[in-house]
């Protein structure tokens, strides 16, 4: 799902061709599962698997950080190309 693809617009995976658009994107943490929605991302148009820039990896990370203590079963985010303090994207989803 991460990384840079080789610029010749074919999945790894499948072969497929990527095409840029967003994505939802779920992580497993130890208590948790995250979905994040609205990622940038170049996606498979035959597998459907999302392949991000390490920019927008590194978004992701800072996001999920805070909340690996959680307790919740299931959280939905949507991805901000604006970095938000943490406090806020925590009441954001109502924690």
């Amino acid at each position: 799902m991460t990384g840079e693809h080789a610029g010749d617009s074919r999945c790894p995976l499948c072969g497929g061709r990527l095409q840029s658009g967003l994505a939802t994107v779920p992580f497993f943490l130890p208590n948790t599962v995250v979905l994040i929605k609205g990622v940038p991302a170049e996606i498979c148009s035959s597998c459907h698997e999302p392949y991000t820039t390490g920019q927008v990896t590194d978004r992701i990370v800072s996001l999920l950080k805070p909340l690996r203590a959680l307790q919740a079963e299931i959280l939905v985010l949507s991805y901000s190309a604006e970095p938000c303090p943490v406090e806020e994207a925590l009441v954001s989803v109502g924690v």
